[in-house]
């Protein structure tokens, strides 16, 4: 997805319950990519109309809204009450980036199980000041409507508003899919005694140094910049694995791959589907290798795919 940040819009919502149906909005709060937050609180339990009419102006000129695992609750919590409310569904229209989404296939190179916010932030050294869970959110807008104990309101304000920011700085970790889709140029390349050493500078710099290794390769990110390593195999060869396996076969007696189209003239029993780790030709690079920038950029960025994927 292509994007200018001064389109984009930072969100998130919290409500009295998961049903839309049988709950109710208590604040939205949004941030752009530079600005301050801004929320709507739902003052006495029947202001959510109002709330949700106000957030409706404020985004109408942003194209891209941003969430963390909006697809699943955010948005379809919204789009009920703007039908609810007959609202024109403005939300529809804007391209929604979920970071959730987004991240969640490179889960395995993450350190932690759990996929939530919260982990993402505590990845990144982020410390809040809010204590409060979700459910404790619902509790205290609940004491806040029999009390009016303006403590309990700046609680649920501030959690919503460290949840914007937390959001903000997740927007960060999509450097993972930049580099994978091949957003890095090379800076230098050379041989090493053990294989094939190369620098890259990323389009998109990484938070938290990352470090992904597999199959005698290896990759170390530093903030805009990473080092590619991979070990010689025998007779000085290289292996370029390919991100497509399903469209080969593997020869196991050869150790070489062909096209699927190919496999009618391979006996049946001589070959099996390709799989990531086995979809890969061998090659014994020269000098020239290093100063072929398409052959380097398709090596690498292959490379790099391979180390990202899980296993197979």
């Amino acid at each position: 997805m292509k994007m200018r940040m001064d389109d984009c819009l930072f969100f998130d919502i919290e409500t009295t319950g998961l049903s839309a149906d049988l709950s109710a909005i208590t604040i939205i709060g949004c941030c752009p990519s530079d600005g301050a937050c801004v929320q709507w609180f739902n003052e006495d339990g029947f202001s959510q109309k109002q709330i949700l009419a106000d957030f409706l102006s404020f985004c109408k000129d942003y194209k891209t809204i941003i969430s963390f695992n909006g697809a699943a609750f955010d948005l379809p919590f919204l789009t009920a009450k703007i039908r609810e409310y007959g609202f024109s569904d403005s939300l529809s229209s804007k391209e929604h980036l979920d970071l959730y989404q987004k991240l969640r296939r490179y889960r395995h190179l993450f350190p932690f199980r759990s996929f939530r916010q919260k982990n993402f932030e505590d990845y990144l050294g982020i410390k809040r000041k809010d204590s409060l869970s979700g459910k404790k959110v619902i509790k205290a807008y609940q004491s806040w409507l029999k009390t009016g104990d303006t403590a309990l309101k700046d609680q649920i304000l501030l959690h919503n508003k460290e949840d914007l920011t937390g959001l903000r700085a997740v927007f960060q970790l999509l450097c993972y899919p930049s580099l994978e889709s091949g957003s890095f140029t090379v800076q230098n390349a050379e041989f090493v005694s053990s294989g094939f050493t190369a620098g890259l500078s990323l389009r998109h710099p990484f938070p938290a140094a990352a470090h992904f290794e597999k199959d005698g390769m290896s990759l170390q990110t530093e903030k805009d910049s990473a080092r590619f390593s991979a070990k010689f195999g025998e007779d000085m060869t290289l292996r370029h694995y390919y991100p497509n396996p399903k469209d080969y076969y593997y020869l196991p007696e050869e150790d070489i791959i062909i096209p699927k189209s190919m496999g009618s003239f391979v006996d049946r029993k001589a070959r099996i589907p390709a799989s990531p780790s086995r979809c890969y030709s061998k090659f014994k690079p020269s000098q020239d290798f290093l100063y072929d920038t398409q052959a380097l950029q398709s090596f690498l960025h292959h490379s790099i795919i391979y180390l990202m994927n899980p296993a197979d």
